[in-house]
């Protein structure tokens, strides 16, 4: 009888000790190596004068979706025991063993937390996702969305990463470190990462570095199968445990982001609200539009090249990010991602009109302007949504400054009915960003 009891008290041991602790596997071969770093597209950059451009001007900002080479969004890459949920998440940090990959915050100088060096000369990077800023020390970032497999199994998928949101700003000083680069210690000027022109010399060089890592990490009662990942708090410069096949990295090394040096313009003030006189929805079907003028404040230096072929300045509008989505969902992207309306940031509200959209004109040559892409990449002309800066403008208001001059350029804002979709009374609250950028 005893040995009985004894038996019984041994399996409720082992099945104490079997449910303590949690299993995380990795179901989808991903690889952090350099060459699989996700893209981070910034289009063209472009640095000038300090008049311009003081010290803190943004020089880009973008929004990368979770991607990964050769798999689908839906594509499973980790599963976990339903346990785990508590205890597993997100862990991000920037290249931290790269001087120019996330090794030194040289933002701080400036007052710019969380931007680090990029190899190019007095540009930092800061990037995150989901409001969490990256720095060299890993950060946890919860996870929010994933999927139940039929088993129970938790599946996270590539989809369940949030996107990565990096801004690209012009500071003032140069990194200083103490550790080795594994590109060439002298930063580049202009050019890509795949062919960057190197301080001082015409020699075309190249950096093969990410910027920022991903890994799936977790409480210590959680088993990772066949990895072990970083430890939250732990600096990314000598903590790496998860490499190279078990993250995703992000990086300017494999993007055809390209900075050049030409004479610039910048957007100083535009009409911030744009009011539409009322319209009815029984007008609109006819055929009316309300439309209203509005103005942009544009400075130029003198010797900038309105236009937009390479080393040019143009302008164009993009749309929120909302407003862009909300043009997708009615198929009113073009294929470069371009649209010729602006929908409502909330569209999808009862209390906002439907079927109808804003549509841009310059008010000085009458030409319909398309809104750009959702990022604002540089590039395509007319049909992705760039214009000439001063097109059809004789608008001088003459200089603050020796060598600029400063320009009013007028376009009209214009709410009518979209083709193919009836007005639904409502009311129509759309945002656009003015965006001038060398091309």
């Amino acid at each position: 009888m005893k040995l009985f009891i004894k038996f019984l008290l041994f399996i409720a041991t082992l099945l104490t000790i079997s449910t303590s602790y949690a299993r995380c596997e990795r179901t989808y071969a991903i690889n952090a190596a350099d060459s699989y770093a996700t893209p981070i597209e910034f289009g063209s950059l472009n640095l000038s004068s300090a008049y311009l451009q003081p010290t803190g001007s943004v020089l880009g900002h973008t929004v990368v979706p979770p991607s990964h080479r050769g798999i689908s969004p839906s594509t499973v890459i980790w599963t976990c025991d339903p346990a785990d949920l508590p205890n597993i998440y997100f862990l991000v940090a920037t290249n931290g063993d790269e001087p120019f990959g996330g090794h030194v915050e040289v933002g701080e100088a400036d007052g710019l937390s969380g931007v680090y060096a990029t190899w190019w000369q007095y540009i930092g990077l800061k990037q995150s996702m989901d409001g969490v800023v990256f720095s060299r020390y890993w950060k946890r970032l919860d996870i929010k969305n994933y999927a139940v497999a039929a088993n129970g199994r938790i599946q996270i998928r590539l989809m369940d990463i949030p996107p990565l949101e990096a801004t690209l700003y012009k500071v003032s000083s140069l990194p200083v470190y103490s550790r080795g680069s594994f590109c060439y210690t002298h930063m580049i000027t202009d050019g890509t990462y795949q062919s960057g022109t190197l301080a001082g010399t015409t020699i075309k060089a190249a950096c093969n570095q990410p910027s920022a890592y991903i890994q799936l990490g977790g409480n210590s009662n959680v088993v990772f199968y066949s990895w072990t990942p970083d430890k939250e708090g732990a600096d990314s410069n000598t903590s790496y445990y998860f490499f190279s096949a078990y993250g995703i990295a992000y990086g300017l090394n494999t993007s055809s982001s390209v900075l050049s040096r030409a004479e610039t313009c910048v957007a100083r003030n535009a009409t911030p609200t744009v009011n539409f006189p009322a319209i009815a929805a029984t007008q609109l079907r006819a055929g009316a539009t309300s439309e209203v003028n509005f103005n942009v404040e544009v400075e130029c230096s003198n010797t900038a090249n309105s236009g937009t072929a390479k080393d040019q300045v143009a302008i164009g509008f993009q749309p929120s990010n909302a407003a862009y989505m909300n043009a997708q969902q009615l198929n009113l992207i073009n294929a470069n991602g371009s649209s010729e309306y602006l929908i409502s940031d909330d569209y999808t509200n009862p209390q906002t009109a439907k079927g109808v959209g804003v549509k841009i004109q310059n008010g000085n040559t009458g030409t319909n302007m398309l809104f750009l892409n959702q990022y604002a990449i540089s590039g395509g002309g007319a049909s992705a949504g760039w214009y000439p800066v001063l097109e059809g403008n004789n608008n001088s208001m003459g200089s603050l400054q020796a060598g600029y001059t400063t320009y009013l350029q007028q376009y009209r804002a214009i709410l009518e009915k979209i083709p193919t979709l009836d007005p639904i009374p409502g009311k129509v609250k759309a945002t656009a960003t003015v965006v001038v950028k060398v091309q």
